[in-house]
């Protein structure tokens, strides 16, 4: 049996209008009285009844919206996003849009057509750190369009599931795989994508920075450098250091702008001198990986990322069935040259 508002409300003990505002993300609750709601609200699995089952007579429509398109990994995950459905015969239709950068307001806008003019019946977003992108998850959810996060969260918003990677936990398993190529010794640069609008560059440098000053105390790390998702400033960036500092022995990568990093050790004869960990089991990192220039790539199964969210939306929307958890946290997986296949970068989901 469905639970009900009124049963929401007495297993929290305030009242029904509280509840009821809790969950609209409306003013006049505390935060932590909203928390302890929405948290109550997702255990006991209740559905709003503004999410009205979709008609078996049309497919599902679920709007997908990406930032940082420029990456390869976002590309792929894209690409998974527009052909799964058809693949598996699922009677969903995805509507995807993507932006190359990490501006907001453009998500914002993103968001609103899929809204207003596809009309879509939920929405699997990978948000940009806002508190306006996470009003606007409140929103969706109150107004009947349950949102499921990809790839980045907003925990605290009232999003269906997340289904990604532990960005920092990636963090970790980099420093730790650098720290035994490097023998414990050496010096290190990492290099950002960005600095702001996500979480996944700052985590997975916060959990490199933590895990190598753990693990390896005769490892130290240059200041970090950002190239703004530019591989030419990437380049650029390497070549200075590479020309400053002849103890270079290490470069870590948290995300785009890898391309520049590769040209720069190739054109200086350091490839495979300097060793070099990145992110994502992409063509481009493992390719470089088979000419030696990486070391290793770490991924974060872009498969389950760009599949898992279409059937959450889909058995929410169709059958009233919330998610088994709240997080489902993808595998991390690890490549290098002793454990590439001949059709590693060459399959749809890799």
């Amino acid at each position: 049996m469905a639970v009900t508002l009124q049963q929401l409300a007495e297993a929290c003990g305030v009242s029904r209008g509280t509840v009821d505002r809790a969950l609209r993300g409306k003013p006049g609750v505390r935060p932590e009285v909203a928390e302890r709601i929405q948290e109550m609200a997702r255990t006991m699995g209740y559905i709003s009844p503004r999410i009205r089952p979709v008609v078996a007579e049309r497919p599902v429509r679920i709007g997908v919206v990406l930032h940082t398109a420029i990456s390869s990994f976002v590309q792929v995950l894209a690409s998974i996003a527009r052909t799964y459905p058809a693949q598996q015969l699922l009677p969903i239709e995805t509507i995807v849009r993507t932006q190359d950068g990490v501006d907001v307001q453009h998500q914002l806008a993103l968001i609103d057509e899929l809204v207003e003019t596809e009309h879509i019946d939920g929405l699997a977003l990978m948000p940009l750190a806002s508190v306006l992108i996470r009003e606007r998850i409140n929103e969706l959810t109150a107004a009947g369009i349950p949102v499921v996060t990809v790839n980045t969260d907003i925990s605290d918003s009232s999003r269906l599931a997340y289904v990604g990677a532990d960005c920092i936990a990636s963090g970790r398993a980099a420093a730790a795989l650098m720290g035994m190529t490097m023998g414990g010794r050496g010096l290190i640069l990492p290099i950002l994508g960005q600095r702001s609008g996500h979480y996944a560059d700052i985590q997975r440098l916060n959990g490199f920075v933590s895990e190598m000053a753990s693990l390896y105390p005769d490892i130290h790390l240059l200041p970090p450098a950002c190239c703004f998702l530019d591989p030419t400033l990437a380049e650029r960036i390497v070549l200075r250091e590479l020309e400053q500092n002849d103890q270079l022995s290490g470069v870590y990568l948290s995300t785009v702008g890898r391309e520049g990093v590769y040209r720069a050790l190739q054109k200086t004869g350091m490839a495979g001198k300097v060793h070099v960990v990145v992110h994502d089991i992409v063509k481009d990192n493992l390719e470089m990986i088979r000419k030696g220039v990486v070391d290793f790539a770490i991924g974060q199964d872009v498969k389950t990322q760009g599949t898992l969210p279409l059937r959450l939306l889909y058995q929410y929307l169709t059958k009233h069935q919330s998610p088994e958890r709240r997080d489902y946290i993808t595998n991390i997986e690890i490549k290098f040259r002793y454990n590439l296949s001949e059709t590693d970068g060459f399959l749809p989901y890799t």
